[in-house]
């Protein structure tokens, strides 16, 4: 759901001397209004799928935000108590004063879901995601060294003086190639949905899987175009690139998978199980799952800017919209395919 005022607030950050934090905010929100029960915001929450992060706005009639709801407060409580008594009142939020790098830092030092923005009317404009917190961050940190290094100049095809038309040549087959990959990813969780029926759990650690690829295959990316860009490595180099980052993927699996089966062992309520499953079987599917998925998003984020430089092609363009895409829809597949073969749960036809 797009907010209404989010463009023309956007709009006037291009004119401020700061980037406000409305410029990384997601303008789609979850939205729930004050009243709902948990069985109705838990299966609203879900369908909204793997784009966004599994927590919700909770708003009064008048629109006003009073609150934030996970799909974990919903699903540890009975379907029919309402939001309102188990949702996080009195949220942290970021005004319509707040620049990106302050909004990026308070979301990521307070360890928060999402950290809603609010317009000069109080009202919900926006959401930032700790994904696009790390990406502001890295994305700033790499701006920086290239500056320091002398290495930012006028750039080959100027933004403002490029035509309307040029500039949409160079976006749109890319955008609709990746469209097609997001209708696919919408797809994977529909051939699965009778795993989800059978195991809810599943639903529960499927947007963790997906926003760690999503934050190992930025951080990756993120590393090697600043390698590319400084002249440290070549895209000859490709192959020692990839060996590199496959022996760091490999311990950074190793140790999340650890973090990902204790997880699940520790907080996840047996209660939940269906008989023929174990606590422990389940913990060990979805870590197994997670390692997997960091190895490839890994291995993904090193090759697309990689691949965007020896194919003379713009990395801004391909490789930052295309990792979302590609790492989602993996991370998706990777994901179902393994907890289900794992677990011997069947798949919709």
């Amino acid at each position: 759901m797009a907010w209404r005022g989010a463009g023309d607030m956007l709009r006037d950050t291009f004119t401020e001397p700061f980037r406000s934090a409305l410029s990384i905010a997601n303008p789609e929100a979850i939205l729930l209004q004050s009243g709902t029960r948990c069985g109705d915001a838990a299966e609203q929450i879900a369908s909204a799928g793997a784009q966004l992060v599994p927590s919700a706005c909770v708003l009064e009639e008048n629109a006003r935000l009073i609150g934030i709801l996970s799909l974990r407060q919903c699903l540890q409580n009975p379907s029919e108590t309402l939001i309102d008594d188990v949702m996080s009142r009195a949220p942290t939020y970021a005004g319509p004063d707040w620049s990106s790098d302050e909004a990026a830092r308070k979301i990521l030092d307070d360890d928060l879901a999402i950290l809603p923005v609010l317009d000069h009317d109080n009202k919900l404009a926006g959401v930032i995601s700790q994904k696009r917190a790390c990406r502001h961050l890295l994305g700033k940190a790499e701006d920086d060294v290239n500056d320091a290094a002398g290495l930012v100049g006028p750039p080959a095809d100027d933004y403002a003086q490029m035509s309307i038309w040029a500039d949409f040549r160079r976006r749109a087959p890319w955008v609709l190639i990746l469209a097609v990959a997001g209708l696919a990813a919408g797809y994977v969780v529909h051939i699965y949905e009778d795993a989800l029926d059978a195991l809810v759990i599943l639903a529960l650690y499927m947007p963790m899987v997906a926003d760690t690829g999503g934050n190992v295959g930025t951080q990756s990316a993120s590393l090697v175009t600043r390698a590319i860009s400084s002249g440290s490595i070549k895209v000859r180099s490709a192959m020692l690139v990839l060996w590199r980052e496959t022996r760091v993927s490999l311990m950074m699996a190793a140790a999340l998978f650890s973090f990902a089966y204790f997880k699940v062992l520790l907080i996840s309520n047996p209660a939940d199980i269906p008989l023929g499953l174990t606590l422990s079987e389940i913990a060990f599917a979805i870590g197994v799952a997670l390692a997997v998925q960091v190895v490839s998003a890994t291995l993904i984020g090193a090759v697309l800017p990689l691949g965007a430089v020896a194919a003379r092609l713009d990395p801004a363009v391909v490789s930052g919209p295309a990792l979302t895409t590609i790492v989602d829809l993996s991370g998706l597949i990777i994901y179902f395919g393994l907890t289900t073969h794992m677990l011997g749960l069947g798949m919709t036809g």
